[in-house]
């Protein structure tokens, strides 16, 4: 992190002229007005016989007493017009302070007066420019606690957050505190029965040299800190004294508190840690992801150094910049955190997911094999499940499977790891258990189904098969699982309601030779040329598509090719790998699929677009997304359509991402799109040559597009120059034709390629 942006005095700011303009109170009004307009000044100061500072006389002085008056301009004297009761400011006057003297006065100029006499003299202009330079630096200098703030995970964010923001602020104490629940700053907040700190635990709690317990962290900042709901859309607020709890363990003011509303799901750590440690996902998550929870609380910083408190508006306007900034990163790693649980517990039973199994599994293995312990493995199968399906309906089989889940989760020891497998089959890993023992569980556990009944008069059982990795065994993780899994065939074939342990007798059941891999290898083979063959075919029709949309404008006919090729011209210099270059491809062929929801009069329109009309067109990202989200094949191409008008800024449309959360192959065909656009006529400009374009596009580069695109562009047009030899200027036809050859192939092998699978 850099310097902190610190207030400014007058002296450090105020570029003094060589010479004070002044002049005596026996000036003539005339003289005075010469001297104004040759100096290009619009006020002078006035000095008494002595050199002491009278006052001071501005040019609307002349204007409005003067000329309304009728005034000798030659004989008056500039006494009869100055003003003499002047507001100045001494020499060490804040920026901020002399920002609020000029506004109570309604003033635009104010005298900087040492020992009655004027020094210098301050301009609502100086304060301005002042003003715009310290919002820069203190921008510039927020945004780099964005660049570290380089985790996703909530917990590392926090840290990351508890140490870098005290920087910003020159803060000694830091804590970043989060509650489960609303926002504590609602415009109607909940009355509180007392004062005192709330003993409820946050969710979430990260320190740097904060003195105050986790459990005394307050769920609303202190009344002291005066933080109204109508102030946090200003700024947070900047408090002399911190409260009497906090004083008690020796902290100090000044502090500053910023309140946070984060959205998405955040189970407590330790809970959450406990509940995937057994195979239970929190208990609280069903509710919590339908209801879109929310964590909310505060950044609270104290000891601030002094002068981070001399220029308070300076402060607040960083506090609010840096609220901006943790609210969103926090939201983002708070909804990953709920994606990864919603991907470690299955929707339907609430227990592990099969992903949670295969972590488990691992590190359950390593953990038996390092301390020579044993592991048992049981796949349990639901019987009959398809009977239960057809006579009762899906909704009674859901039903069902919750049921056997409930009961599997009721009847495991807590160090058990339960899992759903896949459709009716489920997995318990039973770390320090023998097979012996895992079967007895499973008897207890079968007989237990056997009490749940279902409608019709059917009843529930269970096969299972179980298999234990032994300390000395040259096994691993799968070949555990594949045991059971025959043990489980096993209990199958045994009429089902039973349990098998497996050993050596069942793996001389099945042999290599009575299975025909290679037909089956055969099928597989020809199963994948079918699917390949049908992705072959869609986007020939989807390319079919967009050509006869194309069509319909002739000012945008060609334009989908054009950009393949520029697309793929500047992704070819930029190190991509070769199957995201496909990917690429594809996405530029069909990036503007979106448009035929698009009215043909509001695409050809040559004025300018209603707010109206400019809404519609920027829905058609979302309806290419519409048009193609059933294509499980084209994920990758999707989200690459879906985001290729978003902005490096973030200011871009549909989803308003920014930088790096933009797809890198959105973000070429951002650039690729808008070179097409430049230097093509459209119905409302004219085609622009191709170093015009170039130039628009670096002089964007950092603000609407990613400047290692915008090199990459500028990387491909120099070796097609270097190609062809030419030393003036390139034409966007000559970028075209050079890449032309190529990207034509490879259309040809994305749209015509349909030959058989190998047999």
């Amino acid at each position: 992190m850099g310097e902190p942006v610190k207030g400014h005095t007058m002296d450090e700011i105020l570029e003094r002229p060589v010479k004070i303009i002044a002049i005596s109170r026996n000036t003539t009004i005339k003289a005075a007005a010469n001297k104004m307009l040759a100096n290009k000044i619009g006020c002078l100061i006035v000095n008494d016989d002595t050199g002491k500072f009278a006052g001071i006389v501005t040019e609307r002085d002349i204007v409005s007493r003067v000329v309304a008056s009728s005034m000798d301009l030659e004989r008056t004297t500039i006494a009869k017009i100055m003003t003499s009761r002047v507001v100045s400011c001494p020499v060490g006057t804040s920026t901020n302070e002399a920002r609020q003297i000029m506004a109570a006065n309604r003033i635009r100029h104010l005298p900087i007066v040492d020992n009655d006499v004027v020094v210098g003299i301050l301009s609502a202009r100086d304060l301005m420019e002042q003003q715009l330079l310290e919002d820069r630096a203190a921008a510039e200098e927020v945004a780099m606690l964005s660049n570290c703030l380089k985790s996703i995970e909530l917990n590392e964010a926090a840290d990351t957050i508890a140490k870098e923001a005290p920087k910003l602020f020159q803060a000694k104490n830091c804590v970043l505190c989060l509650y489960d629940g609303p926002s504590p700053y609602s415009a109607d907040p909940k009355p509180r029965a007392n004062d005192g700190p709330s003993t409820e635990s946050p969710a979430l709690a990260s320190y740097n040299e904060c003195l105050c317990p986790r459990e005394h962290l307050p769920r609303l900042p202190d009344a002291g800190c005066s933080m109204l709901a109508e102030e946090l859309n200003r700024a947070s607020r900047i408090e002399d004294n911190v409260p009497d709890h906090c004083e008690k363990l020796g902290a100090r003011g000044p502090r500053l508190v910023i309140p946070l509303a984060i959205s998405g799901l955040k189970p407590k750590p330790d809970r959450q840690t406990r509940n995937l440690a057994s195979g239970r996902p929190p208990a609280d998550q069903a509710t919590s992801c339908g209801e879109g929870k929310q964590l909310s609380g505060y950044l609270c910083m104290c000891a601030l150094a002094p002068s981070s408190t001399a220029n308070r508006e300076l402060t607040s306007y960083k506090a609010r910049l840096t609220r901006e900034i943790l609210t969103s990163h926090l939201t983002n790693a708070s909804l990953y955190q709920q994606a990864r649980l919603t991907s470690l517990t299955d929707a339907l039973t609430e227990i592990g997911s099969r992903k949670l199994l295969e972590d488990k599994l691992q590190a359950e293995y390593a953990r038996a094999k390092r301390y020579k312990r044993p592991l048992s493995v049981a796949i349990i199968d639901l019987d009959n499940f398809k009977t239960i399906n057809d006579v009762l309906g899906h909704a009674a089989g859901d039903d069902a499977l919750k049921k056997l889940a409930a009961c599997m989760k009721n009847q495991k020891r807590a160090p058990d790891v339960l899992a759903r497998y896949g459709g009716d089959e489920f997995v318990i890993l039973m770390p320090e258990t023998q097979a012996e023992n895992a079967r007895v569980l499973l008897e207890r556990l079968r007989a237990k189904v056997q009490q749940i009944k279902l409608g019709g008069n059917l009843s529930m059982t269970i096969s299972c098969g179980t298999s234990e990795s032994l300390p000395e065994s040259p096994d691993s993780p799968s070949e555990v699982m594949r045991k059971a899994d025959i043990a489980l065939y096993e209990a199958k074939s045994a009429g089902r309601n039973c349990i098998k342990v497996w050993d050596k007798t069942m793996s001389k059941a099945l042999n290599a030779s009575d299975i025909e891999v290679e037909k089956i290898k055969k099928l597989k083979r020809r199963i994948a040329g079918l699917s390949e063959q049908a992705e072959k075919m869609f986007i020939q029709s989807i390319w079919g598509l967009v050509q006869a949309l194309e069509a319909k404008d002739p000012y945008a006919k060609r334009h989908s090719e054009n950009v393949t090729h520029y697309a793929a011209g500047i992704a070819g210099t930029m190190n991509i790998a070769a199957k995201q270059l496909e990917v690429i491809h594809r996405a530029a062929m069909i990036h503007d699929i979106g448009k035929i929801g698009v009215p043909d009069a509001i695409l050809s329109k040559p004025g300018r677009l209603t707010p109206r009309e400019r809404n519609i067109v920027e829905q058609h990202p979302l309806i290419a997304v519409r048009i193609l989200d059933k294509m499980s094949f084209l994920e990758q191409e999707i989200a690459i359509v879906r985001g290729h008008h978003e902005k490096w800024n973030g200011q871009g449309y549909p989803d308003g991402l920014s930088k790096t959360s933009i797809p890198l192959g959105a973000r070429i065909i951002a650039v690729a799109d808008t070179l097409d656009a430049l230097t093509s006529n459209r119905s409302y400009h004219n085609s622009r040559s191709l170093a015009e374009a170039i130039g628009i596009l670096v002089d964007s580069s950092g603000y609407d597009f990613d400047p290692k695109v915008v090199r990459g562009l500028l990387s491909w047009v120099e070796d097609v120059r270097s190609q062809l030899g030419k030393a003036d200027q390139l034409t966007p036809q000559d970028l075209l034709d050079s890449q032309a050859q190529a990207d034509h192939s490879a259309m040809a092998a994305l749209l015509t390629e349909t030959c058989a699978a190998p047999d």
